[in-house]
């Protein structure tokens, strides 16, 4: 290395040594606050001219007359021990099903359930035999509501029956 190398890296030390250091952006820095400040300014006068928030008129609620108020009343389709042979293994499911109508209408379903009691019967027993054990085992055996349901729809008529319920669907091993 020449000695005309070595001096010009230390002249670039001294120059940068003795050049003023760069001073912050004021100009910057005064125009970014106002902004800022004008920026709240406004936000702070809007809110002011709107009259902040309105309050929302509210009506009382009313209860419904005791007329409105449907009641409902269960009538009992079918209590049985029907089989099932569907898995390779015969099982009887105790089941119990009760229709769940409006009280206006419990005369009409009553009567429109006692007339086609043996072919209600009949239905749900082919349900219950035809159906695999993934639908007998549902938490809330929703397909065979729904079967039973189309079943009865076809027997004694839509809106007969506000519901099915199925309190009892227990399976027993037939054979030992």
């Amino acid at each position: 290395m020449s000695a005309k190398e070595k001096k010009e890296p230390a002249a670039a030390e001294e120059a940068s040594k003795d050049a003023p250091k760069k001073k912050l952006p004021m100009k910057m820095i005064i125009v970014a606050l106002s902004v800022v400040l004008l920026e709240g300014g406004t936000v702070a006068l809007t809110a002011m001219m709107s009259g902040g928030p309105k309050r929302a008129p509210a009506e009382v609620p009313t209860t419904a007359p005791a007329e409105a108020v449907m009641k409902y009343v269960e009538l009992p389709i079918l209590k049985a021990k029907l089989p099932n042979n569907s898995a390779g293994h015969m099982f009887l499911y105790d089941i119990q099903v009760v229709a769940k109508v409006s009280e206006k209408n419990k005369e009409k379903a009553s009567g429109l359930l006692t007339e086609h009691a043996a072919e209600i019967q009949d239905r749900i027993r082919t349900i219950i035999a035809s159906s695999d054990k993934k639908t007998l085992d549902e938490p809330g055996l929703e397909t065979l509501r729904r079967q039973i349901g189309y079943q009865m729809e076809k027997d004694i008529g839509e809106d007969v029956i506000k519901e099915l319920l199925i309190p009892q669907c227990t399976p027993w091993r037939g054979e030992f």
